[in-house]
């Protein structure tokens, strides 16, 4: 498995520019719905210390996944751009029980070490990158609820007006005009 880190007590004043190509068996990540298919590629500038790090990127890397709607495998490319600030621990921060967050706190992480694991940042941006619900395209029309068909390839015939029985007294109400 890919690992990296950064030592950020060792960062050159003009900061890191990181470019890295990982091998699919080094990051390969498999899920319930979807699992990594390409090789992983992120560039990265890094500009701190060990107190205070800001670092933007950005990574694109191939998955597999099954549709949401008609359960069909397809191939989607993830892209992401992000900036995230890693800051020290911040003790007084932490003994409070609840903390409302700042807009600009969104994008801070808190470390507890001296370096950066790269691998740790970009499995988790990776994770933000997903989508809500995986589609094959924007119109995938899915599984007839009857039958099973794939709607986007056969118009399977079934009635589609088909009420749960349990509904039927409330559609009566809804479709009295008085």
């Amino acid at each position: 498995m890919y690992e990296e880190s950064i030592d950020l007590s060792h960062l050159p004043a003009e900061g890191l520019n990181l470019d890295r190509r990982v091998h699919l068996a080094a990051w390969r990540i498999q899920e319930p719905d979807w699992e990594s298919r390409s090789d992983l590629l992120f560039d990265l500038f890094i500009l701190g210390n060990q107190r205070k790090a800001h670092v933007q990127g950005k990574f694109s890397a191939g998955i597999s996944a099954n549709c949401h709607r008609c359960l069909q495998p397809f191939d989607l490319e993830l892209t992401r751009k992000f900036r995230v600030t890693y800051l020290a621990p911040d003790q007084e921060r932490f003994a409070k029980e609840e903390s409302e967050l700042t807009a600009s706190e969104l994008e801070v992480s808190y470390m507890d070490k001296t370096y950066l694991p790269l691998h740790e940042m970009i499995h988790e941006q990776i994770f933000l990158a997903l989508p809500m619900k995986f589609l094959c395209r924007p119109d995938c029309k899915g599984l007839c609820s009857h039958c099973g068909a794939n709607l986007n390839e056969v118009e399977c015939g079934c009635d589609q007006e088909q009420m749960d029985p349990r509904w039927a007294s409330l559609k009566a109400i809804v479709s009295d005009p008085n």
